[in-house]
């Protein structure tokens, strides 16, 4: 299930569904923080792109849950990260309106001759 959907200002149907696609402490040895990477999935199109930050330790509260850190990542922590949102949402705006013959196959080149 998308985290978040970003959709288009036009009614052309095009949207791009944001996922929590990496959660893990890092780096595995000594930890300073909780690396969110997201991955947005543009639609109709296909296109897809990943970004991930790590939210450093001195921003999780006790009791905070993987959602608030997400958040973090999501929408920054200000004086410490900043979020991947400002990224993520233009090149989503941008991206989903590319044609949908991006990532199909054009041509399939067979070799002739060959020995079997």
């Amino acid at each position: 299930m998308a985290v978040i959907t970003i959709n288009c200002t036009g009614d052309d149907g095009c949207k791009a569904d944001v996922y929590v696609a990496r959660y893990e402490v890092y780096p595995n040895v000594d930890p300073t923080g909780v690396c969110v990477g997201f991955r947005a999935v543009c639609s109709p199109n296909g296109l897809s792109g990943y970004w991930d930050t790590v939210v450093p330790n001195d921003d999780i509260s006790s009791g905070d849950d993987p959602n608030k850190i997400a958040g973090y990542a999501w929408n920054g922590v200000p004086d410490s990260i900043t979020g991947l949102s400002g990224t993520i949402v233009p090149w989503a705006e941008t991206e989903m309106h590319k044609s949908t013959i991006i990532g199909e196959e054009f041509a399939e080149i067979v070799e002739s001759g060959s020995s079997e």
